[in-house]
C-alpha cells in the first residue's frame, strides 16, 4: 500500500504554477503604488506568508474555516462525518467539511464541485499537507485565497483594497478577507458591498469574544491601477519574478516628465523618451515611449538599442585629453580630409576651418572629432566603454569598431548613454543607475580622470541651449542626430548632480525628415532642466570669470594632420562605373584635400585641364586601368591606382 501511495505521489506530483505567476506591484520611493501588472495568467496574486500576517486574521480564519488546522493531517475526519450524518437528517448541506488543505488544492487545479472532484481534493490535501507541512499549505492558501475579481492572496488584496501590507488589519479588515473567499463572486465589493458587509459583520458576531460590529465600516471598492511607468514595470517584471518592487522613481516628477512630453510635438508618427538621475546615480523618471500612439511605440525606448549621433563625442575628447593628445585650447581643422581612409561630412556639409577643440565640441563638428578618435583609437575607446559596463554594438557584419563611432556608427541605448554622461557630475567616475531597492553591488569605474572629465564638462557648459532657455551658464549641454535623422538625442548634467537624457524619434527606425537632437529632443529636455534647476540658476548674478589658460606646449598648440594631399575620391584600388547605357564613358568627379592651394592633377602622368574655380572631372576614354596624381603648390602629392569599368 505504501508502495503504491509513493508510485502514485511520484506519477501526480502537486502543481504549483498558479502559485508560483505573481503579479508585479511597483511603488515610488515614497512608497506610493506608481504601476503595476497583473500576473502571467491575470491575477493581482502576490506570494504571502502567514509570518507576515496580522495574528488576529490568521486566529479568525482558524475559527470559521478550518479551527483544527493543526490537529489534522490535511483532512479533517470528525468535520466530514458531521457533514455527512447533517445532509442524512436534514436533505441539504448545513456545514462544509473542507479543511484549507482541501481548499488550497482546488485553488491549484481548480474544477467543478462534483463527487470525483472532491475525491481529488482529499487526495490532494494528504500530499500537500505530506510534501510541504501544515506551514507551507497554509503560506499556499495565503497566497491563492480568492478575494473579488481576479485578485487572489491576502497580501494583494491587502494592497489593493486598504493600501498597505497584512502584518497589520483591523478587525473589520480581517473579516473583510476572511469572508471573499467564502463566496467571491457573491461577495465583490464593487457589486455587492452591503452584502458583504453583512457576512464580515456575521463573521465577527461568531468569534469568541464576540468582535465589536458597531462602528461603521463600508467596503473599499477596488480601482484600476493608474499605469503612472508601464515600460518601467515591463522592464521590472522580466528582472524580478513578481511581488513587490520599491523604485528610486519620484512619483511627482515621474507626471511632470510625462506631461512635458505630451506637451511637446513629437516627431512624426513618433514619440520621447527621457531618463532622469540624481547625484546618487538614481533613477528618479524614465519615461519609455508609450505615451504616444505611434507604430512600435510599445518599444521601451530607454533600454532599445539606437544610433547615438555625435552624442559620443564628448567622451572621445576626454580620452584624448586624458592621454595628452589634445587639449581644449589646440587648434584644429575642421577641412574635407580623410582621415584613416573615412572621409566625414559635417552637418549640412560645410566646414569651419580653423577652430579650438572647444569649439569643434561645442559645435559638434564632425571632422575634428573622428581626428581625435583616431588618436584614441577606435578599438580602445570601445573597450574602456566596455570595461566600464558600456555596450556599444557595432553594424551588422562589423568586427572590428571603425572611426565611424565618433559619429553614431554603432548602437547604444539611452540607459547607457545617461550613465555614461553621470560621470560629467561624477569626476569621471560611473555607476550602475539604480532603479529599485536593492540596488546594484557593483562598484563604481572610472571612464575618465578628474581633469579631463573636468575640462570636458567646463566645455559642454559653453554650449549655446536649446529653445526654451535663454542662459544657462551652469548647465552642460549635449545634442546629436543619427545619420538618416532616425534618432534625435539630447543631454544635460546639472549643477546640482541631476544628469537628464533624451530620445526623439520613430521608435520602428524609420527617418523623420528635419528632425534633430537640437531642435526636437532639446526643447523636452530644457522643459525637464527648467523643473530641477533653481529658478536664479538660468540667469547669473554676475559676470564669469574666464577660466586662466596654461601655456600650451608646441606640439599641443596645432593638432597634426597630414602634410601631404589626400585623394578623398575615388580611393585606391577601387573600381568605377563609368560606362552610359548607350556605351559612352561617363565623367568622374575628382576630390582631394590638403593645405596647399592650388592643386594640379594629372592622370597616366599627363596633367588634367581644369578652369579656374571649377572642379576637376575626368573624362575617360576608355575601360581600364588608371594612375590619377594630385600635386599641391608646397611640391606634395598623392597618387591612387584605379579601374574604370
Amino acid at each position: 500500500m505504501v508502495v503504491a501511495l509513493a508510485v502514485t505521489d511520484r506519477l501526480f506530483p502537486p502543481c504549483l504554477t498558479r502559485a508560483t505567476q505573481a503579479a508585479i506591484l511597483v511603488y515610488d520611493r515614497n512608497g506610493a503604488l506608481l504601476d503595476g501588472h497583473t500576473s502571467r495568467d491575470g491575477f493581482w496574486r502576490i506570494p504571502a506568508h502567514a509570518a507576515e500576517v496580522d495574528p488576529l486574521y490568521l486566529s479568525i480564519l482558524f475559527r470559521v474555516e478550518d479551527h483544527r488546522f493543526y490537529a489534522h493531517p490535511g483532512i479533517d475526519f470528525l468535520a466530514l462525518g458531521r457533514a455527512f450524518l447533517q445532509i442524512l437528517v436534514r436533505h441539504h448541506i448545513v456545514s462544509g467539511g473542507s479543511t484549507l488543505a482541501m481548499q488550497t488544492a482546488r485553488l491549484l487545479t481548480p474544477h467543478r464541485h462534483t463527487m470525483m472532484g472532491k475525491i481529488q481534493d482529499l487526495a490532494r490535501a494528504l500530499q500537500l499537507e505530506w510534501h510541504y507541512g501544515r506551514a507551507g499549505v497554509l503560506d499556499l492558501y495565503l497566497t491563492l485565497a480568492p478575494e473579488g475579481r481576479n485578485i487572489e492572496g491576502i497580501r494583494a488584496a491587502s494592497l489593493l483594497y486598504f493600501g498597505h501590507e497584512p502584518s497589520r488589519l483591523t478587525a473589520q479588515e480581517a473579516a473583510f478577507l476572511v469572508a471573499l473567499p467564502r463566496r467571491p463572486a457573491a461577495l465583490r465589493p464593487d457589486k455587492h458591498p452591503q452584502a458583504l458587509i453583512l457576512a464580515a459583520q456575521s463573521i465577527l458576531r461568531s468569534t469568541t469574544p464576540p468582535l465589536s460590529t458597531e462602528m461603521m465600516w463600508v467596503a473599499p471598492a477596488f480601482s484600476h491601477i493608474q499605469h503612472h511607468a508601464p515600460e518601467l514595470t515591463t522592464y521590472l517584471a522580466k528582472r524580478h519574478t513578481g511581488g513587490i518592487v520599491q523604485t528610486t522613481i519620484d512619483s511627482r516628477l515621474q507626471q511632470s516628465v510625462w506631461h512635458i512630453t505630451q506637451a511637446r510635438q513629437a516627431p512624426l508618427r513618433g514619440t520621447f523618451a527621457a531618463l532622469v538621475v540624481n547625484r546618487e546615480q538614481e533613477v528618479v523618471a524614465w519615461i519609455g515611449g508609450a505615451e504616444h500612439t505611434c507604430p512600435g511605440c510599445a518599444i521601451n525606448m530607454v533600454t532599445a538599442s539606437r544610433s547615438p549621433g555625435s552624442t559620443l563625442k564628448p567622451f572621445i575628447y576626454g580620452m584624448a585629453f586624458e592621454a595628452g593628445w589634445l587639449t581644449p585650447q589646440t587648434r584644429i581643422d575642421d577641412r574635407r580630409m580623410a582621415v584613416g581612409g573615412y572621409a566625414p561630412f559635417d552637418f549640412g556639409h560645410a566646414f569651419t576651418g580653423e577652430t579650438t577643440v572647444a569649439e569643434a565640441l561645442q559645435l559638434s563638428l564632425n571632422v575634428p572629432a573622428v581626428q581625435a578618435l583616431q588618436k584614441v583609437g577606435p578599438r580602445r575607446f570601445v573597450e574602456r566603454l566596455t570595461a566600464n559596463g558600456i555596450a556599444l554594438h557595432l553594424p551588422y557584419g562589423e568586427v572590428q569598431p571603425g572611426l565611424a563611432i565618433a559619429l553614431g556608427g554603432g548602437n547604444i541605448t539611452l540607459s547607457d548613454l545617461t550613465r555614461l554622461y553621470t560621470g560629467f557630475t561624477h569626476s569621471g567616475m560611473i555607476s550602475e543607475l539604480v532603479v529599485s531597492h536593492p540596488g546594484p553591488s557593483t562598484a563604481p569605474t572610472r571612464l575618465l580622470t578628474s581633469r579631463a572629465s573636468s575640462a570636458v564638462r567646463d566645455i559642454l557648459r559653453g554650449t549655446a541651449p536649446p529653445q526654451g532657455l535663454t542662459a544657462w551658464h551652469t548647465l552642460g549641454f549635449k545634442t546629436g542626430t543619427s545619420y538618416g535623422n532616425r534618432d534625435a538625442w539630447a543631454f544635460a548634467m546639472l549643477p546640482q548632480g541631476w544628469t537628464i537624457g533624451v530620445w526623439a524619434g520613430r521608435p520602428d527606425g524609420t527617418a523623420v525628415p528635419g528632425m534633430t537632437g537640437r531642435d526636437n529632443a532639446g526643447p523636452v529636455l530644457a522643459d525637464i532642466a527648467s523643473l530641477l534647476m533653481p529658478a536664479t540658476a538660468a540667469s547669473p548674478s554676475s559676470p564669469q570669470q574666464k577660466p586662466t589658460v596654461p601655456a600650451l606646449s608646441p606640439a599641443l598648440i596645432k593638432a597634426t594632420r597630414p602634410k601631404a594631399p589626400q585623394i578623398i575620391f575615388p580611393k585606391d584600388h577601387s573600381e568605377i562605373e563609368s560606362r552610359g547605357p548607350d556605351g559612352s564613358m561617363l565623367p568622374v568627379g575628382l576630390e582631394a584635400s590638403g593645405r596647399c592651394l592650388p592643386f594640379q592633377w594629372f592622370v597616366n602622368g599627363a596633367p588634367l585641364p581644369v578652369a579656374p574655380g571649377a572642379e576637376p572631372v575626368w573624362y575617360p576614354s576608355s575601360p581600364g586601368f588608371a594612375h590619377l596624381t594630385v600635386a599641391d603648390s608646397c611640391g606634395k602629392h598623392a597618387d591612387v591606382s584605379i579601374r574604370v569599368r
